[in-house]
């Protein structure tokens, strides 16, 4: 029972630094965007950094809030 215990708190670690990672990559992508010009891509990329960046915000918090089996 302890192993499993173990096994489910290492792959949950694993998903909030994954998911870590991810949302500073769209970070890092989201300033890189607001240094380029103006264009109709540049504005739909951006506008999907930002959603991709709060959803996975969300899950991370999700994640980080639930109670230990």
């Amino acid at each position: 029972m302890a192993n499993e215990e173990k096994s489910t708190d290492r792959s949950k670690s694993a998903d909030i630094n994954a998911l870590e990672a991810d949302v500073a990559f769209f970070d890092a992508r989201l300033s890189l965007a607001c240094k380029q010009r103006d264009t109709a891509y540049q504005r739909a990329q951006t506008k999907t950094y930002e959603i991709l960046g709060h959803v996975m915000s969300g899950t991370l918090q999700k994640l980080r809030e639930k109670p230990k089996s």
